[in-house]
């Protein structure tokens, strides 16, 4: 199985041419294992009919020692204002596809990425970006150390997991970075700093080639051209691999009906698992709490309640509506969940833009001067977000490409058994739970 991948990618043109705290899942999650097999064993004695197995052996050993992310209080606020950002780029993201068309983002590639941007922007440029992101006044150490933090710890926080983060800053030769720069680039986001000539077609085959292995194959290929006049290419990829704690049996998956926005049906292969899991149910949405591996990777699945639309859960998306720690409860769950990809090519030029950072995409106003010592009228002329995703018996796996042309995002209720029957368009969420860092979010409609 490959993995989730996400790319970040900026074309720069000229405008005129864990000290880690180890938390060793012991006990706590031996006992949460046996209380679920022995759920699952009295499930199947009560309903001998029932065609969900709940075969010991589709859950995982659990006493993998894994890590905690250790963020500062003031990188968990980051965190928390950084939330928000994904879920209104999610929900601009959305908005701005055609009606019935399912979405998978990754914005936190999209925040290192304009991470990169904002140590090399200067001004009312720096200062949008900031903003936009969720962190305000942050100086760019604070902004910087952020990206650092996760970059460095995420990777090696889960041994099941596979996570992998990288950047590169590509520079067209002629140009000379500043010092400062290069050294935040390099420090900060452990970014590959290369010179090419981009002129030559093998330069454009190596940043292809670094796209392709950095993503594990998932992303072949991300940049269609480069010419004399780019002056700068930088990428940030996130390649993510995972199974689910508790798998879905493939014997289990037949084809099922599945109500689409406009009401009509469509046949879809259709997981089925019953087990304890954590749940949640609101006045718009119930929600189930899939977990990854140790537990510590999640993937959240959000399910409008009859009535209720996944447009109203995505206009209602927030870090304070979204609140896993006091919304969900553990209980026995009988879920069907479709087995599905969704692919996403999205234009982010006029989204990042009314989301308040204007400045970058202006000839005439962008101020990116600290990047180089020689190139100082640089601007974005082109970001477009690319993603791609597929949930099946075993897991996920996912690739994403997010590429910018720089020219020279309550009221829980008490349950016993409860059935999640994702028969019709849902929202789903993956995140890290030590961190609360969100890595990708999308949506399925059928289609």
């Amino acid at each position: 199985m490959q993995g989730f991948g996400d790319i970040a990618v900026i074309s720069i043109e000229h405008l005129n041419s864990y000290n880690m705290k180890k938390v060793i899942l012991k006990v706590g999650l031996m006992l949460l294992a046996v209380g679920q097999l022995t759920a699952c064993s009295s499930s199947n004695s009560d309903d001998n009919n029932s065609p969900v197995d709940t075969a010991d052996d589709a859950i995982l050993d659990l006493t993998v020692s894994a890590q905690t992310i250790q963020l500062t209080p003031e990188q968990r606020a980051f965190t928390q204002k950084n939330n928000d950002f994904s879920f209104n780029l999610f929900r601009a993201i959305s908005n701005a596809e055609k009606a019935g068309k399912s979405v998978i983002t990754s914005p936190l590639s999209v925040t290192f990425l304009m991470g990169m941007l904002n140590d090399g922007a200067n001004g009312k440029t720096a200062e949008e970006i900031a903003n936009v992101l969720g962190f305000g006044n942050g100086d760019k150490t604070a902004i910087n150390s952020y990206c650092k933090a996760l970059i460095e710890q995420a990777p090696v926080q889960d041994p099941r997991v596979k996570l992998q983060i990288a950047n590169i800053v590509a520079a067209n030769q002629g140009v000379e970075l500043e010092e400062a720069f290069q050294q935040d680039m390099q420090n900060y986001y452990d970014a590959e700093v290369a010179s090419l000539d981009f002129g030559q077609e093998s330069s454009l085959d190596y940043l292809n080639g670094w796209c392709n292995k950095k993503t594990n194959g998932m992303i072949p290929e991300i940049i269609d051209g480069l010419s004399a006049e780019d002056k700068m290419v930088l990428m940030n990829a996130i390649y993510f691999k995972a199974t689910w704690q508790y798998y879905f049996e493939k014997k289990n998956t037949r084809d099922e009906s599945f109500t689409l926005e406009n009401g009509s049906k469509a046949n879809v292969p259709m997981m089925h698992r019953k087990v304890r899991v954590i749940y949640g149910k609101n006045d718009i949405y119930s929600a189930i709490h899939l977990p990854f591996s140790t537990g510590l990777w999640n993937m959240d699945i959000l399910l409008p309640n009859e009535g209720k639309s996944v447009s109203d859960i995505i206009n209602n998306l927030s870090v304070s509506t979204w609140n896993p720690s006091g919304f969900y409860r553990t209980t026995t769950v009988d879920i069907k969940l479709p087995r599905f990809k969704t692919e996403s090519d999205i234009d982010l030029n006029k989204i990042i833009s009314d989301m308040g950072a204007p400045s970058m995409f202006s000839a005439a106003d962008a101020d990116f001067s600290l990047i180089s010592k020689n190139e100082k009228n640089l601007w974005v002329g082109l970001m477009k977000h690319k993603a791609a995703i597929d949930v099946n018996e075993e897991g996920a796996e996912a690739s994403g490409a997010t590429a910018a042309m720089l020219v020279g995002g309550e009221g829980t209720i008490e349950l016993k058994e409860a059935d999640f029957h994702a028969d019709h368009p849902f929202v789903y969420i993956i995140s890290e739970m030590t961190s609360g860092a969100i890595f990708f979010i999308g949506s399925y409609l059928g289609d």
